[in-house]
């Protein structure tokens, strides 16, 4: 899948459905990351720095992706808004 293709499918996404998936994702990474710490051996700390990681990384990745929409949206606005009171 092109980059392009990526990005028009995550843009047909609602923003208030991208911060819900980012959030269940970050929940889901936290146990990894803290049975890690609890539990310091090698199976644990391997699954908390591969899935956890991963996990983690695709939920700041969505967040900063719905961030970026509405501040885009934001920039939309105040633009025309600037237009309508130049009239």
């Amino acid at each position: 899948m092109k980059i392009a293709e990526a990005w028009a499918r995550v843009k047909a996404v609602r923003t208030e459905t991208l911060v819900r998936a980012a959030c269940v994702l970050g929940l889901v990474a936290l146990p990894f990351m803290v049975t890690s710490v609890f539990v310091p051996t090698v199976w644990p700390v391997l699954v908390a720095l591969s899935f956890g990681q991963a996990l983690g990384t695709l939920s700041f990745a969505l967040y900063l992706v719905a961030i970026a929409r509405d501040l885009q949206l934001a920039r939309r606005l105040r633009s025309r808004d600037a237009k309508d009171d130049a009239r």
